[in-house]
């Protein structure tokens, strides 16, 4: 079976979806890829997966407002250090300050609200670029220290 190109082979990779859940197991699929190509441990590999698919889906719902003809791009950048995904709608952006707190004793039976508190415990970092022109959430992963380094 002949092995498949690096995704990471330049550093970057970028993938643009129509703004659809429908896309969840392609992002999924590539964020997979990406963790085995940077051989982070299984802990880790599913934080970026739930972190990412969480990111993507707010990016269709929140941010797109499940408009198909917007689109939701990420990109995926090694860094000496880092992983860092960015996520990028088309929406009209929201204020991160006004997330109410999933923890507070009135929200804690709320359906939603949880996956941006998630995130920030899964992840190194998580940086919010709002505009009128979409929303880019920023990721930071630390890449996983190699033998004998």
């Amino acid at each position: 079976m002949e092995k498949s190109k690096p995704l990471l082979n330049n550093g970057t990779y970028t993938i643009t979806f129509l703004s659809s859940t429908e896309y969840l197991d392609k992002v999924e699929a590539v964020t997979v890829e990406i963790s085995k190509e940077l051989q982070f441990d299984s802990s880790s590999a599913d934080d970026l997966s739930i972190s990412i698919t969480e990111m993507f889906n707010n990016a269709v719902e929140h941010g797109n407002k499940n408009d198909p003809k917007k689109k939701v791009t990420l990109t995926y950048t090694r860094t000496d250090s880092h992983l860092i995904i960015s996520i990028r709608d088309e929406g009209s952006g929201f204020v991160p300050e006004k997330i109410k707190d999933p923890l507070a004793p009135e929200n804690l039976l709320a359906e939603n609200g949880r996956g941006i508190y998630l995130v920030r415990n899964l992840m190194d970092d998580l940086i919010f670029n709002i505009s009128d022109q979409g929303t880019e959430v920023l990721l930071y992963k630390r890449l996983p220290r190699k033998a004998g380094i």
